[in-house]
């Protein structure tokens, strides 16, 4: 590496999740034929990764997808450097030597997911190659990173291995996503996606705020009760029961990633009333704010 003034880091970014999978649900998912074919053994988003750097001497047992969605990085293989630009992809086969790292001047947004399988050779994009996932009016790139924080957030609650199934099963229309990239724009054309993708992005862009049904839908330029419509089918709630759940998969998040109180945590998401926000959190997840971070950070 040339000299930098930016400290190399392999993990430790503002905002970042990850999540590895422990060997007991490995196993668990090496045995359950719906998902033994496809399957992820680690998956993250570090939002600004500032020196983020990593050396594999003798690759890794998976494959790793990078998905750059801002910014800049870098991946080094067989000798061949590659720059990683904003809304590229590059997926590095198993046991592959590599390093890779952010750009100093515009570190990079990096999603990244290590995955293999009985048949994960036949779900993987082309390797060893810069994929360009070019904006444009269908290119429902959004739709690509909600279905990612699907997968992410699901794995975050891995404890419930049918959390741990879906999102594997996610997997599989993600990779799709990719190496189908026209029948998956050409899929998203409809008005109803557009909406759709539209009031989940607002509510991930606003789980700090309160935001009301009247906004949401003003936001999209949808009626409220089009916007009703659209969730029922499409997610099977209302869009505030979704937004809550939103809310409520991101305070599982806080609690078993951070030391953050309870009430702070509240105050985080929106909600001045700590009782209320417990009361919420038990109602949504099963279990009380406080219960689920002993038994998340027991597993630890």
């Amino acid at each position: 590496m040339s000299n930098t003034s930016i400290k190399l880091i392999k993990e430790g970014f503002l905002g970042q999740r990850m999540v590895y999978v422990p060997g007991t649900t490995n196993k668990k998912v090496q045995e359950d034929p719906r998902i033994q074919d496809l399957y992820i053994t680690h998956i993250g988003h570090f939002p600004k990764a500032e020196g983020h750097f990593r050396e594999r001497k003798f690759g890794c047992h998976q494959y790793i997808l990078i998905y750059c969605k801002s910014g800049e990085g870098w991946i080094e293989l067989e000798q061949t450097k590659h720059t990683i630009k904003e809304n590229t992809i590059f997926v590095i086969p198993p046991f592959t030597r590599c390093t890779y790292g952010a750009s100093k001047n515009k570190p990079w947004n990096n999603y990244w997911i290590h995955f293999t399988g009985n048949n994960a050779e036949n779900y993987t994009p082309i390797t060893n190659k810069v994929l360009a996932i070019p904006p444009g009016k269908n290119a429902r790139i959004e739709d690509r990173i909600i279905l990612f924080e699907e997968m992410l957030s699901n794995m975050e609650q891995h404890s419930n291995f049918d959390n741990v199934i879906y999102a594997n099963i996610c997997l599989k229309y993600f990779l799709s996503s990719i190496r189908q990239i026209e029948n998956y724009r050409l899929s998203g054309e409809s008005e109803t996606q557009s909406y759709l993708s539209l009031a989940i992005s607002f509510m991930n862009n606003n789980l700090k705020n309160r935001v009301t049904l009247e906004e949401l839908s003003e936001a999209c330029k949808c009626s409220k009760s089009n916007l009703n419509k659209i969730f029922a089918k499409n997610m099977h709630c209302p869009p505030m029961d979704y937004y809550i759940q939103l809310k409520m998969q991101r305070a599982c998040r806080y609690l078993a990633h951070s030391t953050r109180k309870i009430k702070m945590i509240a105050q985080e998401l929106g909600y001045d009333d700590p009782y209320y926000f417990s009361r919420l959190f038990s109602k949504t997840i099963g279990k009380s704010p406080s219960e689920y971070r002993h038994e998340e950070h027991g597993n630890e």
